[in-house]
């Protein structure tokens, strides 16, 4: 049986996005070595991978979420927020698989309520809180580019985010086999064709070098078809003696990713004499690969952090507000468990590697914010809460979100208290300024007190302490 003609304006309605689903992306890998010991079925993973539906509440009365059936209002009227997202539209048993979504987009709310920009990761990751003062935005210009030229891309290798090849260092063997068999093998000859080119602009350089020294006029510099054979198999010889310099031209030819090579000193003493050798700053990405999306992950498009917060009382303030953030594993010297997990806005913070309140043992001691860190308050809703001070957000290579936190200072913490209706040091200042009562006489009862400095009284015998029907009586 034939199939039921479509219009073409029905056709191009249906591969819209207003009336069709976008296809899903893949799930972020998983931490194999961890895989069975504290595998979660219900975990949520680092980024959504399907869109999220939402739907009013009238039409969420009925049912109708925009779909080709009617959802089961004793699953979608039984949430706080409206959020699913599709599996699948039309399963095999003719119904719409969906499940909730309010994981995801309620942290993406919760995270932009902080107004915490996204920065470029550090290339030194123990020294990511000592250089958060440094922090540099992952939209400024000279990392946040994608259309460059050839020139440009070897210019800005240790600054760009984006590359066509893969980054080597997170391949498995089986990925790096068949990326050799695919797409390496079969362009050998562009490969010394690109040899050829970077041998003429070397002689060109080293020809241009010795004229200026012995003081003659500069000669066309050489082509690349002018190279031979045998002055090419030479440079092919000498390249296979200095990794350093095959390993830059490969990575350039293929665009590969960089990789933090750790390169020790005895890599120098290797070097050719006369041969010059730029030794660039490591790239941010180096370390744990380029991210598999733009460095923000759409997360925040703030620019920077540099504005202040203005408070209605108090006026300018010098800090950020801090946020409250929730002891999810407490510090226990029992267990050997000598390091905090504190949660915010939806993440797991990072807290400073370096001796701070967050690991010390005797933190418990010295403050009341170091002993909530070593106890779980059962007694109040939510378990032990501190407040934190925000310093840093990155995202890795595999999507997650890494926020770094520090210890908040008091002045802040106490107007944030106040605001959030926690504290009341405004109110108690009004009332340790007011003039207090003074009772007249206390012989009158305790209602009875003394007017205020400036007012006027009319005089009688009960303002002076008589009362009245002893004059009744004599008269």
């Amino acid at each position: 049986m034939a199939g039921r003609s479509v219009s073409p304006g029905a056709a191009l309605l249906r591969s819209s996005r207003m009336f069709s689903m976008p296809t899903p992306i893949p799930a972020p890998p998983g931490d194999y070595s961890a895989a069975t010991k504290h595998y979660s079925a219900t975990a949520t993973i680092n980024y959504p991978t399907h869109l999220t539906v939402t739907t009013t509440f009238p039409s969420r009365l009925n049912g109708d979420w925009g779909f080709k059936r009617p959802f089961p209002l004793k699953t979608t009227m039984d949430t706080t927020f409206p959020l699913v997202r599709i599996k699948q539209v039309d399963s095999v048993e003719h119904v719409t698989d969906f499940r909730s979504a309010s994981d995801h987009t309620m942290t993406l709310k919760k995270y932009q309520e902080m107004n915490l920009p996204i920065s470029v990761p550090t290339s030194d990751a123990m020294r990511s809180h000592d250089l958060a003062k440094f922090q540099v935005s992952v939209f400024e210009e000279s990392f946040d580019v994608t259309a460059l030229d050839q020139q440009q891309k070897v210019e800005l290798a240790n600054k760009r985010w984006k590359f066509t090849g893969p980054w080597l260092a997170g391949m498995t063997d089986g990925d790096f086999s068949r990326y050799l068999e695919k797409q390496v093998r079969g362009r050998r000859t562009e490969f010394r064709a690109y040899l050829r080119e970077t041998l003429a602009v070397r002689m060109s350089e080293r020809q241009a070098r010795r004229l200026s020294e012995a003081g003659e006029s500069e000669l066309p510099a050489i082509t690349a078809g002018e190279v031979t054979d045998s002055q090419l198999l030479d440079y092919q010889k000498e390249l296979r003696q200095d990794r350093f310099t095959l390993y830059n031209l490969v990575s350039q030819f293929l665009d590969l990713a960089p990789v933090d090579p750790q390169t020790s000193y005895y890599v120098l003493g290797k070097i050719a004499p006369g041969e010059p050798k730029t030794l660039d700053r490591v790239s941010p990405y180096g370390q744990e690969g380029p991210p598999i999306t733009h460095p923000s992950a759409g997360l925040s498009y703030l620019r920077t952090r540099n504005f202040q917060e203005n408070h209605a009382l108090y006026g300018p303030q010098k800090d950020h507000p801090p946020v409250k953030a929730r002891v999810l594993k407490p510090i226990n010297s029992e267990t050997r468990s000598f390091k905090a997990r504190i949660g915010v806005a939806g993440f797991v913070g990072s807290t400073p590697a370096a001796e701070s309140v967050f690991n010390m043992a005797r933190s418990e001691r010295q403050s009341k914010f170091g002993k909530v860190l070593h106890h779980i308050e059962l007694e109040h809703r939510g378990g032990s809460k501190i407040y934190v001070n925000l310093n840093q957000a990155t995202v890795s290579s595999t999507g997650a979100v890494c926020i770094n936190i520090g210890e908040t200072k008091d002045q802040a913490e106490v107007v944030q208290k106040e605001l959030m209706g926690e504290s009341t040091v405004f109110e108690d200042e009004l009332r340790a300024m007011q003039t207090p009562n003074v009772p007249r006489n206390r012989m009158n009862g305790p209602r009875s007190f003394s007017a205020r400095p400036g007012s006027r009284i009319g005089g009688s015998a009960s303002a002076y302490g008589l009362r009245d029907n002893i004059y009744r009586e004599r008269s």
